[in-house]
């Protein structure tokens, strides 16, 4: 009986391990600080640097996130490549937006987040598709996708998830759109933040807090907690309905 008993606690760790493993928190800018410098913390050590000139740390949707990030279209963050951010296939994104209303037209897809050689673009659309709405592109396979519309100049919470068979799109927690297809792959190469990699022809404007990138799949749930209690759980509530000390002990440090 108690070989069994420890074989059941061994198997129960080793799958909560898995499950863990397969949704690493592998960068996570909360746009705290200042400086040149943005710092991430996922404890990965994926920091960024402005490349092309530096965005302004503004209020953010609620005193308890702190600061967020202003682009203007002027901006980009560039994070180096990296083994944790070298993800094969299974990929999550999660962010507040508050983008602006950008006039544009044929080809003009601001990019919130780029990687290089296009191989996941996450933009707001303001012309090319259907203005007004997030887009995505994954090297071609797919193609931009316009998936939802994102109302400007207000505060919204954005998830996509890809697990190498389809494509989900989150907007305030609720599913909005999935798109079957994708396929293998594996990403590489160096990460950019507002603008595309290839320079500031395509940049976002607007603001943006608590980006995140996973190595695998949140689910519904998962994102929703996210919202509701942050990244790193920052936001979670004691029974007295206090918050805890967590989420200034981060923002601050």
């Amino acid at each position: 009986m108690k070989r069994f008993v420890v074989s059941f606690l061994f198997l129960t760790i080793l799958v909560f391990s898995i499950q863990v493993i397969a949704q690493e928190l592998v960068l996570y800018f909360p746009f705290e600080g200042d400086g040149d410098t943005v710092k991430d913390e996922s404890g990965k050590g994926n920091d960024g640097k402005f490349d092309n000139g530096k965005a302004n740390r503004v209020a953010s949707k609620d005193k308890v996130f702190g600061k967020a990030m202003e682009f203007t279209t002027k901006e980009r963050i560039a994070v180096p490549e990296s083994k944790s951010l070298n993800i094969d296939t299974e990929i999550s994104f999660v962010m507040w937006v508050n983008n602006a209303d950008e006039a544009g037209g044929i080809g003009t897809l601001p990019r919130i987040i780029s990687r290089t050689g296009d191989q996941h673009e996450l933009a707001m659309d303001s012309g090319n598709i259907k203005r007004g709405n997030f887009a995505y592109y994954f090297g071609g396979n797919p193609g931009w996708t316009s998936a939802m519309k994102v109302p400007p100049n207000e505060w919204h919470h954005i998830a996509l998830t890809f697990d190498g068979k389809a494509f989900k799109i989150y907007l305030d927690g609720k599913q909005e759109s999935e798109f079957q297809g994708g396929g293998k792959k594996n990403f590489t190469g160096i990460t950019y933040v507002g603008s595309r990699h290839t320079g500031l022809g395509e940049s976002y404007a607007g603001l943006l807090d608590e980006l995140a990138i996973y190595a695998g799949v949140l689910d519904q749930k998962k994102i929703e907690e996210i919202i509701n209690e942050g990244v790193l759980n920052q936001f979670a509530v004691e029974p007295a309905g206090k918050l805890v000390l967590t989420w200034g002990n981060i923002k601050t440090r």
